[in-house]
């Protein structure tokens, strides 16, 4: 439905960062969903201004008695960093109202600052219902600075979002999420690997995110807002397979190397399932594991980036048929939606697609790996 008529957008309130916590509460909000752009000197804010541009344009929540409350946090780096409420009138006249501005040196890469912003919003708009955009680069599970450099591995922490040197390590993120939140998605790029959905599987009940590099415009937020607000709950997940489904076609239609998506639907709640069926196979093929030839499996990355592989391709190299059969059944329960494009930036093949990563240890990276068993999915899959 689409009622915006005009665009208006005005800052109604003006909260400085040093607002005092004993101020009183607002009424309870029936659903929030905060949209967190982490923008700030990695050469990604000109998208993400088109990104909320059509945000706006799209569904926004009208502001009422029973309100759902639509917030964006942004740090582009240019003034200080601030979270918002954006609302329409009845008229279709959308307005900003600013919340609570930060401080200028205010870092949006490091979880400490996450979670505050996030307690912020549960402050201000406490809601049972919750959902959370993360926006931003990405590099799905990695320890400190790997991607960019693994001999400098150690001078910054990586995962999620890119700012002066820091970025926000798998493991930190899971503990600012203090809250539970019915879905998180992820506009960044290899997100979707099973040891960040593993990691935040009791922090909430989806994970929307790409097992390969995402094109910078990222999601269609003109055509998908409302379906953060549908009422997952209770009516299941159709909404967020929509917002999947949405991406895929935007980018199935292009040509060239902008056809290109992968895109997946987690549900939270199989992943112990699955954690248990592929702690029994990697326990039975612990001599196997290391033989698998990395080149026979389907990879996602792009470059010399070898740390993303298909997790079913994976599984399939040492298991048994029978076992194999176990382990696609609870893959199946586990991603509920998943799509692919034929290739991904016209250089990688896309001939399976499982809508999970993982890693496949490389027995020499001992860095690396040392760190790989402190996630919650080797620990609990003996996966290494």
């Amino acid at each position: 439905m689409k009622r915006l008529a005009a665009i208006f957008l005005a800052c109604l309130v003006a909260l400085s960062s040093c607002i005092k916590l004993d101020t009183p509460r607002p009424q309870s909000f029936s659903r929030t969903v905060l949209m967190y752009l982490a923008c700030d000197g990695n050469g990604l804010q000109w998208y993400a201004d088109s990104d909320l541009d059509n945000l706006v344009r799209g569904y926004i929540p009208i502001r009422t008695d029973k309100d759902e409350a639509m917030l964006i946090f942004y740090d582009d780096g240019s003034d200080h960093p601030a979270l918002h409420r954006y609302y329409v009138t009845g008229e279709g006249i959308v307005y900003k109202e600013l919340v609570k501005l930060y401080e200028s040196d205010f870092n949006s890469a490091s979880a400490d600052n996450l979670k505050r912003v996030l307690d912020d919003v549960e402050y201000f708009f406490p809601s049972e219902h919750r959902g959370l955009i993360l926006w931003s680069h990405g590099t799905g599970w990695l320890p400190p600075g790997y991607y960019a450099n693994p001999r400098e591995a150690k001078s910054v922490s990586k995962s999620f979002a890119q700012e002066a040197g820091c970025e926000m390590d798998i493991r930190d993120l899971a503990n600012a999420l203090t809250r539970h939140y019915e879905f998180i998605l992820f506009d960044s790029c290899l997100m979707s690997t099973v040891e960040v959905a593993y990691q935040l599987r009791n922090k909430t009940d989806y994970v929307i995110a790409s097992c390969a590099e995402i094109l910078v415009d990222g999601f269609p937020y003109g055509v998908i807002g409302q379906d953060f607000f549908y009422d997952h709950t209770a009516k299941g997940p159709a909404a967020l397979k929509d917002i999947c489904k949405q991406f895929f076609d935007l980018y199935d239609a292009q040509s060239g190397v902008s056809r290109t998506a992968t895109v997946s639907l987690v549900d939270c709640s199989k992943l112990e399932e699955l954690a248990a069926v592929s702690r029994k196979i990697f326990a039975a093929h612990k001599a196997d594991m290391p033989l698998v030839r990395r080149s026979a499996v389907q990879h996602y990355y792009t470059g010399d980036k070898p740390w993303f592989y298909d997790l079913t391709d994976y599984v399939k190299q040492f298991a048994s048929e029978s076992e194999f059969a176990e382990f696609t059944a609870a893959m199946d329960r586990t991603v509920i939606c998943k799509y692919a494009t034929e290739w991904i930036l016209g250089v990688v093949r896309v001939r399976t697609h499982s809508g999970l990563s993982t890693y496949i240890p490389i027995q020499n990276s001992t860095y690396l790996n040392s760190y790989y068993k402190t996630l919650d999915w080797t620990i609990d899959t003996g996966a290494l």
